[in-house]
């Protein structure tokens, strides 16, 4: 069986080692850089663009972090593709994962899903795919139908309280006009051992308690 194409790094781009020290990696962009250079071959545009790649990879194998975190992408890719055998000891953790997908997003410039799918597990990327489906979910639900409305503190107070019953009349004058009026409120009255709160074997409420807080006036 062929062994498949190897990865694409930047070492492969510069032509230098894995182990390469920095005074190789910079005489070998400067060897190539010289070759390919736009104004040997009349501002091509496909010169420019190798020229841009061999910039790209001498600014990351020449920054040390940068250097190390494409020294464990290119060991993580060996062992997806099965060329290398998975060190569990070393394995790292989801934290260490998604601190790796932001990195190669913000300085490699490659997109989300092609971050995830280079260093997250085939399981964590199906769990990270539920979590924001779910979520979306749950986004779309609240805006569509709303946050049920919570009653304020002294509204929940108010309405638990025994409602007072009152009964009003007025009367109009026949010569004078001026209307006169009674009212009479009944408030609870506590007065039987049938109603007792002792007796009906339950709390006493504050109507009955102070039923002289809870008389309606009588109006004027």
């Amino acid at each position: 069986m062929r062994r498949p194409a190897k990865i694409a790094t930047y070492y492969s781009r510069l032509k230098v080692a894995q182990d390469a020290p920095p005074e190789v990696i910079r005489a070998a962009y400067k060897a190539l850089a010289q070759k390919v250079h736009p104004d040997r071959h009349q501002g091509s545009l496909r010169h420019e663009l190798v020229l841009a790649a061999l910039n790209k990879a001498r600014d990351v194998l020449l920054d040390p972090a940068r250097r190390a975190a494409h020294d464990q992408w290119i060991r993580d890719e060996e062992i997806r593709r099965g060329w290398r055998a998975p060190d569990v000891a070393a394995a790292p953790g989801l934290v260490e994962r998604g601190r790796r997908v932001a990195a190669s997003v913000r300085r490699d410039g490659v997109s989300w899903v092609q971050a995830c799918r280079l260093h997250l597990t085939p399981a964590q990327q199906a769990a990270a795919v539920a979590a924001l489906a779910l979520a979306a979910a749950g986004a779309v639900a609240a805006i569509r139908w709303g946050f049920p409305p919570q009653p304020d503190p002294l509204t929940r107070i108010l309405g638990s309280l025994p409602a007072a019953t009152a009964s009003t009349t007025a009367t109009a004058g026949a010569g004078s006009g001026v209307a006169t009026g009674s009212a009479s409120a009944t408030p609870p009255m506590p007065s039987t051992a049938a109603t007792t709160p002792k007796a009906a074997g339950r709390a006493a409420s504050p109507a009955e308690l102070h039923p002289a807080l809870f008389e309606v006036p009588a109006s004027r």
